[in-house]
């Protein structure tokens, strides 16, 4: 191949290379979407017209038949509705607007709507198939989570089966539930999100103040069977003197179940506690105080009952240390819901001054002792650094 060959195969192969690269394209969508905005609600071109709570709407099928499977079966899919010029819809008169804006434009103004405005919208986001509204609309919702609206939220998400949302708000009601349930707003929530609300177990207040909640909420929903929301009340998580002073007197319990709630506590320490559940936190050093019970007894108080399965010593000072390397012991970490009720939870050795876990089964926990069993000391925990946390690497 001559040099003359050679330098045209060169140009050639350069200006393959250069015709492979990518060829710089000018996108004007702010500009398209302004223009394809402007026509919302707009006479001009307009070929169909909605009428929404006796308002007149000026619309354009091309636009709404390629924007929503919705309009384009209503349009073009052989209903009576797709040979009429005038089509009445069912549906709140805002609420569509912003349906209709959100069709022409590609924009959402959600920041602008309040929680009921955001649930109509949501409703027709739903009939009229748009998952991307539906999406933006909830994750607005969940991040506006307050007490005064998380419990109609609550309710919006549930019958829009919103599972995240549900979530978020549940979680929400948990960390808040002393607020939440006081809450005027609480009295509005419907019967099914009321019981699934009272199902978990992770709902942090007292079991009184949610009988007294169901007891507010009840006397404003008169007329329902409020049978199935009583069953998820935990009586025997009541005190006999508050079963006695005010869960008898409603009249909303019958007299057996409130002899059954206060024989029950009795005969077993396995009762339904509601629990954090807070995996990897010291809840002895973020929920819990040290008190003395008397003279001779030291006990870490956690401010709600907590579900735990591993207990840290994470050290004994020199003097304790000191006192025991001549005995061969081992002090017994027990654990508490009521002060009356304790189990072992495992042992640890006084001649040992290192790190050392007491691990045993996940269980709600709210009183923590070291007791030493030959000595009899229960005043040992003013001599030790404890950790009591949910481990969830623990089988």
């Amino acid at each position: 191949m001559d040099s003359q060959e050679s330098r045209a195969t060169s140009s050639s192969a350069a200006k393959r290379r250069h015709s492979s690269k990518p060829k710089p394209v000018h996108v004007f969508g702010d500009q398209v979407l302004k223009d394809l905005g402007s026509l919302c609600m707009n006479e001009l071109y307009s070929d169909v017209s909605f009428f929404v709570e006796e308002h007149c709407l000026p619309a354009h099928r091309l636009i709404l038949a390629t924007r929503s499977e919705y309009f384009r079966a209503l349009l073009f899919g052989g209903m009576f509705e797709s040979t009429e010029q005038k089509v009445r819809l069912e549906a709140p008169l805002d609420a569509f607007k912003v349906i209709l804006g959100y069709l022409y434009s590609g924009t959402l103004a959600v920041s602008a709507l309040d929680v009921d405005a955001t649930s109509k919208v949501l409703g027709l986001a739903s009939l009229y198939i748009l998952p991307e509204v539906e999406l933006a609309l909830a994750k607005h919702l969940q991040n506006n989570l307050s007490i005064s609206n998380t419990c109609m939220i609550l309710d919006t998400a549930r019958k829009f089966n919103l599972a995240e949302l549900t979530m978020k708000c549940l979680k929400f009601m948990d960390k808040n539930a002393p607020q939440v349930l006081k809450h005027q707003s609480f009295q509005m929530l419907s019967k099914e999100s009321l019981e699934e609300v009272l199902r978990r177990d992770t709902l942090i207040e007292h079991e009184i103040n949610v009988f007294q909640s169901v007891l507010k909420w009840s006397r404003h929903n008169q007329g329902v069977d409020i049978k199935s929301v009583l069953s998820l009340v935990r009586l025997s998580l009541i005190s006999v003197e508050d079963l006695v002073r005010v869960v008898r007197p409603s009249g909303i319990v019958e007299s057996l179940k409130i002899l059954d709630a206060i024989e029950k506590p009795i005969i077993t320490s396995k009762l339904p506690y509601r629990a954090h559940v807070s995996p990897g936190v010291d809840v002895a050093f973020h929920l819990g105080s040290g008190f003395g019970v008397n003279q001779n007894e030291i006990v870490i108080k956690l401010s709600f009952w907590c579900i735990i399965n591993n207990i840290s010593i994470v050290g004994i000072q020199n003097t304790l240390y000191k006192l025991y390397t001549k005995n061969t012991s081992n002090c017994t970490v027990e654990v508490s819901c009521d002060m009356i009720h304790w189990e072992d939870g495992g042992n640890v050795a006084l001649s040992a001054p290192t790190q050392q876990d007491i691990r045993f089964a996940r269980r709600p926990v709210r009183f923590i002792r070291i007791v030493h069993p030959e000595s009899g000391r229960k005043d040992i925990l003013n001599d030790v650094l404890l950790k009591a946390i949910l481990n969830n690497t623990i089988p």
